[in-house]
């Protein structure tokens, strides 16, 4: 780090510290003068670091004296850097303290940056300037040669989602001084002279107050700036509004889904209860852990009700009385509706397959066993049936068929008992 330069004053410095003061002076007759400690508190209240931007350096001949460079700065120890006159702050947050355009996070304050005002045009600026203003600023700072007018906000606000509106803001803020001053334009994330840093001049910037800082609502509003979401935002509201339009189904059997759904397609309604078939299905679409959006699910009832009709079965409702009957199964009071409830609606009998307080890993594993046990029961029977085949004299090919398998599974299976 480059120490301290040798400063020689001349007539044009005493000049200018003299035009600081007067500056100084004019304001402190309207405004209250802020400490820099508590403005640092206003703007940065949570703040633990604070990256502080160090400006490019260059001699009278234009040499480079000292790099620009990005530090990062324990708050409590943020005074111990501002001799520099090189040293500045930003009013917004980034991601990781990383200093980008790209990693902005959040903004603090929203700034106009008015460079070589006199203590004359201050006078005008206050005296006919701010009364014209949408709002007014909260705080100004005398930055040296200069000023800047602070619009502090009373917390930070998020930029994701907002950043086309924040930068639209920050746009008519600055514009609306354009009209009685030359204005600087800067982004969101530019960095300025912080009051209780050594200016250029060699002097210390002041700040001072106006009023309580705003909320970002109130600003947009006084500026006419609408909340234009970004496309990213767009698009997550959008899929939440898609997934507002899709019925997630809690709990349910999907066994019990399959079996209705073959009692529908096998069996006519019971009659008096020619609507129960879609009230169900309705219902049990619920139950059954699956994601249906509400128009695919509609389009269902059509094609269960075509197929129903292809089948002949003789439902006796028009499918405007199916539509009504499956709406009226969508709601989401029957959700909790239960296999038992179901069941005696439809007047089925249905006996789901119980665990018996074993887990369902557990539970996997005994059915997976029960199958395995009737699949080799049902080859044993098979085995006997083909043994009595082979005795009365029939060929290879002629028992695979009469059996329903493949010849080469009667072959793998059985062969021997052709030994």
């Amino acid at each position: 780090m480059v120490g301290q330069h040798s400063f020689q004053p001349d007539s044009h410095f005493y000049d200018l510290v003299s035009e600081f003061e007067r500056k100084n002076e004019i304001l402190r007759q309207r405004f209250l003068q802020v400490d820099p400690e508590d403005y640092l508190t206003t703007i940065f209240p949570d703040k633990k670091k604070l990256l502080v931007i160090l400006g490019t350096q260059k001699d009278k001949k234009g040499n480079i004296t000292e790099r620009g460079t990005v530090l990062r700065v324990d708050t409590e120890d943020i005074w111990t850097i501002a001799w520099r006159p090189n040293a500045y702050l930003t009013y917004v947050d980034f991601w990781k303290n990383y200093y980008s355009s790209k990693t902005l996070k959040a903004v603090r304050a929203f700034v106009v940056d008015c460079d070589g005002v006199s203590s004359i045009g201050l006078t005008k600026i206050l005296k006919y300037g701010l009364s014209s203003l949408s709002a007014q600023p909260t705080h100004i700072v005398n930055s040296g040669k200069g000023f800047h007018f602070i619009y502090a906000l009373s917390k930070p606000v998020e930029v994701k989602g907002l950043r086309k509106s924040l930068n639209a803001l920050n746009s008519a803020i600055q514009e609306s001084f354009e009209a009685f001053i030359d204005v600087d334009k800067h982004p969101l994330f530019h960095p300025y002279r912080f009051p209780g840093f050594q200016t250029k001049i060699n002097t210390v910037a002041t700040a001072f107050k106006l009023r309580e800082p705003y909320t970002v609502e109130e600003l947009m509003e006084k500026f006419k700036i609408k909340k234009s979401l970004s496309k990213a935002t767009k698009k997550e509201k959008k899929q939440e509004k898609e997934q507002a339009q899709i019925f997630y189904f809690p709990t349910g059997k999907r066994a019990f889904f399959e079996w209705v759904l073959k009692k529908l397609f096998k069996t006519p309604p019971i009659p008096g209860r020619r609507h129960n078939s879609f009230f169900a299905l309705g219902i049990i679409s619920y139950k059954c852990r699956r994601e249906v959006p509400e128009e695919e699910a509609r389009e269902a009832v059509l094609m269960v009700y075509e197929d129903m009709m292809r089948k002949n079965l003789h439902i006796g409702f028009s499918i405007d009385e199916a539509y009504e009957a499956f709406d009226k199964g969508y709601q989401q009071k029957y959700v909790r509706a239960g296999w038992k409830f179901l069941s005696e609606l439809l007047g089925f009998e249905y006996r789901p397959n119980k665990r018996n307080g074993r887990t369902r890993k557990e539970h996997v594993k005994f059915m997976n066993r029960i199958r395995l046990v009737r699949c080799q029961s049902r080859w044993e029977e098979l085995e006997e049936h083909i043994k009595r085949l082979i005795d009365k004299g029939y060929k290879k090919s002629e028992i695979a068929e009469m059996v329903g398998i493949s010849r080469i599974t009667l072959w793998r299976r059985f062969k021997h008992l052709w030994k």
